[in-house]
């Protein structure tokens, strides 16, 4: 086998060939020339079991730098068990990023692995790269730096945890976590700094918790924050203040609803039903790590909970006060457009088919806009705590005696 990087004839091309011929790994090396795994490999070079007695305990304590990274991947859910080991894995994309880690995470007796595994479910071979640590081993480590030593410092734990989950929408920043209580130390710490966070009812965990900052100024006096920690880890800079391309992404969601139109002159008065056909637009910059966007599973997932659950299989009139007058398309793009944009703060587009010939498209507020003027007028005539306090009621009062039910029997 020929190395396409230096020339030289191999029996076998493997990492340690490749990081001193052109210090790239062989999951690089395959990518770089668009070769599959499959090709590059020997057998004997797949699915190999790690051992641990090839692992040991580092010679000195953990420094405080290498706690506040431990706590940070904590917080971010990406440490997690696997057989006899802990793992945090990595995407070939911010390999960097994980030799970051590990520079610091050695210190707990972590080291980097590059496997190769091959699964009848894939019918191909695919690398996983990730630090990795017998449990038992960390666990001691972790053991020797208990109580009373105070905790790590804790923005160097956030901008670890921004690094490796956060998310930018719009210039809004978004944190997963996967416990309740990672997520409230890092409300509370933040809000003891100014910067305010909002919870969102769309967590990627059972358990978890998916924050976002509450403003555009909270992002940036949050980015700015930790702007010079940010810059010490290789590849996430980009992530946060590199301008790349702007497109727009579209998702199709389909629902079938009944709905009536309230006072309609024609048909429409009588209940009927359809299917609804909703495009849910999102445009903002690609982000350089991801490829994407926003991610379409979790696109879905919000407008499911948001929007699908709401209306599938419901009386549009009866889903929501606001659409109980009127149900119409337009109405209904104002209405959704509010569900969504807390979660979506790139929404720039609505399109909502009631037929294949009847369709409605909307641009609404920005989610800055929205959270100066609050929800739109339009829907909010009849939950309005104003409606009935006319004097003009009084008319209707005066009479009351007087008035008499059309139809009522007389005998």
């Amino acid at each position: 086998m020929q190395c396409l990087e230096c020339g030289d004839e191999l029996s076998k091309l493997d990492n340690n060939h490749l990081l001193h011929c052109c210090s790239l790994t062989l999951h690089e090396y395959a990518l770089r020339h668009h070769l599959p795994l499959d090709l590059l490999l020997d057998r004997d070079q797949i699915n190999c079991e790690d051992r641990i007695d090839e692992y040991s305990s580092p010679p000195s304590q953990p420094s405080e730098r290498a706690r506040a990274l431990l706590r940070g991947v904590k917080w971010s859910g990406l440490l997690r068990p696997e057989n006899e080991f802990t793992l945090l894995p990595g995407e070939v994309r911010r390999l960097d990023l994980l030799l970051w880690d590990l520079q610091w995470l050695a210190e707990y007796g972590f080291q980097f692995r590059q496997e190769y595994r091959y699964a009848d479910a894939t019918h191909r071979v695919t690398s996983l790269n990730r630090l990795k640590v017998p449990t038992t081993l960390l666990q001691q480590n972790v053991d020797v730096r208990l109580s009373p030593v105070p905790p790590p410092d804790f923005l160097w734990s956030l901008a670890v945890l921004i690094a490796h989950v956060g998310e930018l929408q719009a210039g809004y920043l978004f944190l997963q976590f996967p416990q309740q209580t990672a997520a409230e130390t890092v409300m509370v710490e933040s809000e003891q700094r100014g910067i305010h966070f909002k919870q969102l009812d769309a967590a990627d965990h059972t358990d978890g918790v998916l924050l976002r900052t509450l403003r555009l100024s909270d992002t940036r006096q949050l980015l700015e924050l930790v702007k010079g920690m940010l810059n010490e880890m290789p590849g996430v800079s980009e992530r946060f203040y590199q301008n790349t391309p702007e497109v727009t992404v579209s998702k199709e969601l389909v629902f079938d609803s009944a709905h009536f139109i309230t006072d309609h002159p024609a048909k429409c008065s009588n209940l009927h039903g359809g299917r609804y056909l909703l495009h849910v637009k999102v445009r903002d910059r690609i982000d350089p790590v991801t490829g994407c966007v926003v991610d379409y599973g979790y696109l879905k997932r919000v407008a499911t909970k948001q929007v699908i659950e709401k209306f599938d299989h419901h009386n549009l009139n009866y889903a929501a006060a606001e659409l109980a007058w009127r149900s119409s398309t337009e109405m209904l793009c104002v209405f959704v457009w509010e569900q969504l944009i807390d979660y979506l703060p790139g929404l720039v587009e609505l399109e909502l088919y009631e037929t294949t010939q009847s369709w409605c498209n909307y641009a609404g507020p920005s989610l800055e806009t929205f959270q100066e003027r609050g929800s739109d007028r339009l829907l909010g005539h009849f939950v309005d705590e104003s409606l009935g306090r006319s004097p003009y009621r009084n008319l209707i009062k005066q009479k009351l005696t007087t008035l008499e039910v059309i139809g009522k029997s007389t005998g």
